[in-house]
């Protein structure tokens, strides 16, 4: 058996450790005083000068704050008092002491003036606000993105299918069709302009780092001539930039493979057509100071330098005001991204035409009549006319975040249609989670039944076509077995759907959905195959709990299932191979009195060796529905409970769409006596365990005291004003001395 070292300087490192408890520390955070109160403008942040037409801005800001207070907190030091934190820094020390090792050679670096001048101002340049601001160039970008993608998704099969794919390899087909698509689209066809801001305390060691890169790069790209006269210093509105401008002609066209791509291009010409419009590309890089701001600029020109802080800007959209209001806050996060781009990243119509452009494209070529084409063309795009009117209209959205006296706060706003949320009630259900569950999430659907019958309809149609062209297919042995048991299937299929239509969808017109998870439930041995413990310990214990209308519908609706459901199992079970066990069957559930109330049990099989406390457990009364896996469970839900998790949470008695926690610190105190367990175990010298694990497992219940800094997360969504809102807190707390 391996030796243990039981010194506190330990031999190995548990890197695991240490990063499990430095992954909650970044979200301490100071609160300091706020900002004056007032419009956008006395916001101190980029997003002052970002135009209107921005297609995003994402903007982390005070993150020095943020860093400094993890370093300066309890939690912190407690991670570097830990054995394996000072074993890095005793490693560290021995091997920087010698010139030799890679550690020697970066802290001699690391002394060298000019190199303390650079990261001095990278640390600068992260230490206030970083921001990225897209033009409205970004949508075209993302549109080209977008069509090559969906071409390489269904091209290369309709090439198969129509006999056009010939001897050619996959990476041929690739190719050609990616050419294809780029020549239909040399509109698209553009660099978008980024711009990239970095907020400075002090701008003179910027500037001269400025006049360092200015020297260097004049010496370096002078002597090249294809960059020669390309770099020069540049006035962009009232400030200077260094800037370098490219083009697409600069490229090495002849040692491309320009001449191999015009053997698979699928129309001739396509190939000259996009080399053409690359050579006219341009591409111009910037860097310079503007104010307190280092930046950086990507793009066809520098105008996506010169608008900013001209003209209409982003902070005088509509979609900014709700931003308004907490301009006083201590902001550490503002993301905006336009409706044309959410549109772009949500078009998930332009894939519906993708497979309706390949099923035409392989209509022609398919062995069926001219009657069958007609039906399938006419199916296919009815079909996708259907599914388009299920796809939501995509919003702009605004999304922020700031310090608060409970930790890390945030408002998510999506504009659009939000067409499956129903926000118009409180969720009553909130009430039958168990009161202080470790996680839960609660929602109201809109129960649909025109929509249900839709997908109905289209399920018999594709099952038509199986019957039609699929069956027939197969050769005859299969076939058989399969018609025999679709002769049984097939009615046991029509009796859930009856069910489905008539029982389940008018019992669940609540809409109501809460998935929960607790650890509640205690035992000292819950399965055979582990060990036991001495003590009581916790299980995790997941449950769904629904919103009920009509009980007794939703009771018989689960009796139809059950004998479905069998039904299809013994059709399964008279074709010939194939052996489903016996206990695979839903079987007729033990019935318990529980408070008045009737809870159904289905106990697992023996041989399973798992505690008994467990297994699937329903009730249905008047107004909820559980499914859990232990009766205690059951019971807890079933009863009306205040919600106790706090947060946003705290009063849920307005109309939501949406609610749901995390009680971060609950799920460390469940897991903290399997950790016990698993150190005792580490511990035992009856058991032989290697040195590693058993650092790892000792120092773990010191790293989970960390990690509980985050003590629970909590976030409510509602309608507000056309858009979804979404509110949420990280309570945060430095650990006790």
């Amino acid at each position: 058996m391996l030796a243990r070292q039981r010194h506190p300087t330990l031999r190995r490192l548990s890197a695991r450790t240490l990063a499990l408890a430095a992954a909650g520390l970044w979200l301490l955070a100071l609160v300091a005083q706020p900002l004056s109160a007032g419009e956008l403008d006395t916001l101190d942040s980029g997003l002052k000068l970002i135009p209107a037409d921005a297609a995003f801005f994402v903007s982390r800001l005070h993150n020095r704050q943020q860093f400094e207070a993890v370093v300066h907190s309890k939690a912190w030091a407690r991670v570097m008092a830990m054995p394996a934190a000072r074993m890095v820094r005793s490693m560290y020390e021995k091997y920087a002491s010698d010139p030799s090792t890679p550690a020697g050679k970066i802290d001699a670096a690391l002394k060298n003036p000019e190199v303390r001048k650079l990261l001095d101002l990278l640390g600068q340049m992260g230490s206030q606000e970083v921001f990225v601001y897209g033009g409205e160039d970004v949508d075209n970008f993302l549109e080209l993105l977008q069509d090559v993608t969906g071409a390489l998704r269904y091209g290369p099969a309709v090439l198969q299918l129509t006999g056009q794919a010939g001897e050619r390899t996959p990476n041929d087909l690739q190719a050609r069709i990616v050419v294809s698509t780029l020549a239909k689209n040399l509109d698209l066809l553009d660099i978008p302009t980024l711009v990239f801001g970095f907020k400075l305390k002090n701008t003179d060691l910027a500037k001269e780092e400025l006049i360092k890169l200015e020297t260097f790069a004049n010496i370096m790209l002078e002597m090249n001539e294809r960059t020669k006269g390309r770099f020069k210093k540049a006035k962009v509105g009232a400030y200077e930039y260094l800037t370098l401008e490219l083009d697409g002609a600069m490229l090495p066209w002849n040692m491309l493979p320009v001449e191999k791509l015009k053997e698979i291009e699928a129309e001739k010409g396509d190939v000259e057509k996009i080399v053409g419009r690359l050579k006219e590309l341009k591409l111009v890089l910037a860097l310079g100071l503007r104010g307190q701001y280092l930046l950086a600029s990507i793009g066809p020109s520098t105008e996506g330098l010169a608008r900013l802080g001209t003209g209409k800007r982003l902070i005088d959209r509509p979609e900014l005001k709700p931003l308004t209001k907490f301009a006083d806050k201590r902001l550490t996060s503002i993301a905006y991204v336009s409706e044309d781009m959410n549109q772009q990243l949500n078009n998930n119509a332009k894939a519906i035409d993708g497979v309706l452009d390949a099923v035409n494209a392989w209509l022609p070529t398919a062995k069926l009549d001219d009657r069958q084409r007609a039906r399938i063309r006419k199916d296919a795009g009815a079909l996708a006319a259907d599914l388009k009117q299920w796809l939501p209209a995509a919003g702009a959205s605004l999304g922020f975040g700031f310090l608060s006296p409970g930790g890390l706060e945030g408002y998510q706003r999506a504009w659009g249609e939000h067409p499956l949320i129903d926000g118009s009630k409180p969720l009553s259900l909130l009430e039958h989670v168990g009161g202080d569950p470790i996680l839960g999430g609660v929602t109201r659907l809109k129960i649909s039944v025109k929509d249900y019958d839709q997908a109905v309809k289209w399920l018999k149609i594709g099952y038509g076509y199986f019957r039609e062209f699929g069956l027939p297919a197969l050769p005859d042995d299969p076939r058989e077995k399969l018609r025999k048991f679709l002769a049984e299937a097939v009615p046991l299929a029509a009796r859930l759907d009856k069910a489905n239509r008539d029982m389940l969808l008018p019992a669940l017109a609540d809409g109501q959905v809460a998935v929960v998870v607790d650890a509640k439930l205690k035992s000292k041995h819950f399965i055979e195959a582990l060990p036991a413990s001495r003590q009581p310990i916790p299980m995790l214990e997941p449950a769904l709990v629904l919103g009920v209308s009509n009980a007794a519908l939703l009771r018989k609706a689960g009796s139809e299932y059950r004998t479905a459901i069998n039904g299809l199992l013994d059709a399964a079970r008279k074709i010939e191979g194939v052996n489903l066990p016996d206990w695979l069957r839903i079987p007729e559930p033990k019935a318990i009195e529980a408070d008045g109330r009737k809870i159904y049990v289905y106990r697992l099989p023996e041989e399973w060796g798992v505690d008994e406390q467990i297994a699937p457990h329903l009730a249905v009364s008047d107004g909820v529905a559980v499914v859990a896996m232990s009766q205690n469970h059951v019971e807890r839900l079933l009863k009306a409970t205040p919600l106790k998790v706090g947060g946003v949470l705290k009063h849920p008695t307005r109309p939501l769409a949406g609610a749901a926690w995390l009680r971060w610190s609950g799920l460390i105190d469940a897991a903290r006596p399997w950790v016990n367990l698993a150190t005792k175990q580490a511990a035992d010298p009856q058991v032989e365990t290697p040195v590693q694990l058993y650092q790892i497992a000792s120092q773990a219940p010191a790293a989970l005291e960390v990690l509980k800094v985050l003590q629970t997360v909590s976030s409510e969504s509602y309608l507000e004003d056309q858009a979804m809102v979404t509110h949420l807190l990280l309570e945060i707390r430095d650990i006790k001395d």
